[in-house]
């Protein structure tokens, strides 16, 4: 356990240097999770998960996240989810001129349900994730620059919801029992199409069966106007306590 440990907080050093290094790029950013399971029955586990996201390397805090799931497990090989996430988040509000008129933080509230299957040839284990993700956001009135005269007023930015379907395909090898690295693929597709996808690589690190670490590069490709987040390149790491 402790050899995983040190290897870790090697990985995670690495990844806070490389951060630094591109702190520059406002479409770089680090993701930090923190997942905590518990296992009820054979069938049914419950989670509690917390999230950090930053850009402009890590100085900048571009959301916070906290959420409470479930799983059960349909057979040996399909799982099903469900799961509720609050996130608040920066937004910033731009002209046809690309002038920033907005600045603000706002809430969303996050629902997700999800089927999971999987299957294992020997050592490699493929997945296949289906998701449904609707997000709300509530009302907010902010102030907003006017670019004519450079005045402040109000504007109020109505509440709206939003469907998503996610898609995500994995690939993960037991390398040993410790190290599992992984590549994966994800579309989100909404009402104009293909909103964006994610391609990741990155491995996990199972230290003990309570104790894991997940370390990852992810580049995301805005395809929509719809989104807002844009293009992405991301150093991720997280830490799963399992009881």
């Amino acid at each position: 356990m402790e050899r995983g440990v040190k290897y870790a907080l090697v990985l995670v050093a690495l990844l806070l240097t490389a951060a630094e290094v591109r702190a520059e790029d406002g479409g770089f950013g680090i993701w930090s999770e923190l997942n905590v399971e518990k296992k009820l029955t054979n069938k049914i586990d419950l989670e509690f998960f917390g999230e950090n996201r930053s850009r402009y390397g890590h100085e900048t805090v571009d959301r916070w996240s906290v959420g409470l799931g479930a799983s059960y497990k349909l057979t040996n090989w399909l799982k099903a989810s469900a799961d509720y996430t609050y996130l608040y988040d920066h937004n910033e509000k731009w002209n046809d001129k690309q002038t920033k008129v907005a600045n603000f933080w706002g809430s969303r509230h996050r629902f997700n349900v999800a089927l999971t299957g999987s299957v294992s040839f020997g050592n490699l284990s493929v997945s296949l994730r289906e998701r449904w993700q609707y997000t709300y956001r509530p009302e907010k009135t902010v102030e907003r620059t006017k670019v004519s005269n450079g005045k402040v007023e109000e504007k109020t930015y109505n509440g709206k919801g939003k469907n998503v379907w996610r898609n995500r395909l994995q690939l993960k090898y037991k390398v040993t029992s410790v190290w599992r690295p992984y590549v994966n693929g994800e579309t989100f597709l909404a009402g104009s199409g293909i909103e964006k996808y994610r391609l990741s690589a990155g491995t996990e690190i199972r230290v003990s069966k309570k104790h894991s670490f997940d370390v990852k590069y992810l580049f995301q490709k805005s395809c929509s106007d719809d989104d807002d987040e844009g293009d992405r390149h991301v150093l991720g790491f997280g830490y799963t306590f399992k009881f």
